[in-house]
């Protein structure tokens, strides 16, 4: 018969040997994927023993105890598949309706249990100090902010210029692109194929007003995302509305930032919470599925970067003497890249090696598993110093921006709680520390 105890508690309650490092790191995790619907305590606390005194005190020395709410006591793998069932219900399921199963576990956590020493200094080998799960719940905060600021400006600089550039009498009107669209269609014979391959809301309108209203509702959108106001609906319709620019303003917004923004704003339409107004204890952790596509993106422009640079064939870059030129033949040069221009040769080409090392090693340091996550991080903190030289040499759009605002992305939560003051959010609560 199952033991139940007089005094359940109000949440389920798993009670673990806390001087065990191996268990410590193991609770970690479980607390990791169990959030705030399990607590955790340690059985050396002093009302353990005074709160349930049905449970012998050698049963806490010997495997975890799970109270149920209803004062049911499970120990030992069943106590674990148990609690991971509290979120996952199939955990639990597939314990009670496989007896096989059942049995292996129980063997295989008598085992663990008898060789916790030996498995502890196994499992800091493979995961470190923290077994734990990075967490990311800040860095989306800072990623949402970070991406709804340079939707404001990408949408204010268009508004002061679109209606030269692109409206009824500008220079490339947008009325002329659409008109010969229709044509083109027409002889063509697409009925339905123009909206796929030309994808943008000025189907319905090409007027001055109409540009000024889709630049106006970006502006406005924006902004939202930018205090947290319904950041996922005000996301899509964001990455519609520019799209929709980038169709008919082609000659303006064809450069590679234009392209950046649009797939990025597409992955965070993903990314986002829902909801009205979540906010850092309200919303859940990012996706990971989201992140791991982010983190995609970014691979793929950093080391393509590197690559185009190679496979251009420019003898330059070969011989590394590619940044004795760069500075004064880029195409949107600043001020502070003719202090650049002026360094001498050796640190030219020194330069163009760390930028090799940055584009086409660092980027594979993205995907390093969670004990390396300090390459990972020393990683990030490269590519964002190589985008702050872009930057502050070279006026390439808000490219630079939002190329650091991706690497934000691979910051966890450990590294953000050293320099943000707010705490994080989802975690379970653990009784008594542990």
């Amino acid at each position: 018969m199952l033991l139940k105890v007089s005094n359940p508690p109000v949440k389920p309650l798993l009670i673990y040997d806390g001087d065990c490092h191996f268990c410590r790191a193991w609770i970690a995790r479980w607390q990791w994927f169990t959030g705030e619907r399990v607590d955790y305590q340690p059985s050396q606390d002093e009302d353990i023993a005074r709160r349930f005194p049905e449970i012998p005190r050698e049963s806490f020395d010997e495997s975890v105890q799970l109270i149920l709410l209803d004062g049911t006591v499970l120990s030992g793998a069943k106590a674990v598949f148990h609690a991971l069932g509290i979120r996952w219900e199939f955990f639990g399921r597939l314990y009670d309706r496989n007896l096989g199963l059942g049995r292996a576990s129980e063997w295989l956590y008598r085992k663990v249990a008898a060789n916790r020493q030996l498995l502890s200094k196994v499992n800091r080998w493979f995961f470190g100090p923290h077994t734990e799960l990075p967490r990311y719940d800040r860095v989306s905060w800072l990623f949402l902010k970070g991406l709804g600021m340079i939707y404001l400006i990408a949408f204010v600089s268009l508004w002061t210029q679109i209606i030269p550039l692109s409206g009824e009498n500008g220079i490339a009107p947008v009325q002329h692109f659409m008109g010969s669209i229709e044509s083109h269609a027409e002889q063509a014979g697409m009925k339905w194929g123009k909206y796929w391959q030309y994808p943008t809301l000025c189907w319905f309108d090409t007027s001055d007003i109409f540009l000024h209203w889709l630049c106006g509702a970006g502006t406005l959108l924006a902004v939202f995302v930018m205090v947290g106001f319904l950041p996922a609906p005000s996301l899509c319709l964001l990455w519609m509305i520019y799209l929709s620019l980038c169709t008919v303003c082609r000659p303006w917004l064809n450069f590679q930032w234009d392209t950046l923004l649009l797939e990025t704003g597409l992955l965070a339409c993903f990314y986002a919470p829902r909801g009205l107004r979540p906010t850092l204890t309200t919303e859940r952790p990012p996706s990971p599925v989201a992140r791991w596509l982010l983190w995609w993106l970014l691979f793929r422009l950093m080391l393509l970067s590197g690559i185009t640079k190679i496979a251009s064939g420019d003898p330059t870059w070969a011989d590394w003497t590619a940044l004795t030129y760069h500075y004064e033949t880029q195409p949107l040069p600043l001020w502070t890249g003719w202090y650049a221009h002026q360094l001498p040769s050796w640190i030219q080409r020194l330069s163009v090696g760390g930028m090799f090392v940055v584009e086409l090693l660092l980027p594979w340091a993205i995907f390093a598993p969670a004990r390396f996550r300090r390459i990972r991080l020393g990683a990030c903190t490269g590519l964002v110093l190589l985008q702050v030289v872009i930057g502050v040499t070279g006026n390439y759009g808000f490219f630079s921006i939002l190329a650091v605002v991706l690497c934000l992305t691979l910051v966890d939560e450990r590294a953000w709680s050293r320099v943000l003051p707010f705490q994080p959010i989802g975690h379970a609560r653990i009784v008594g520390g542990g």
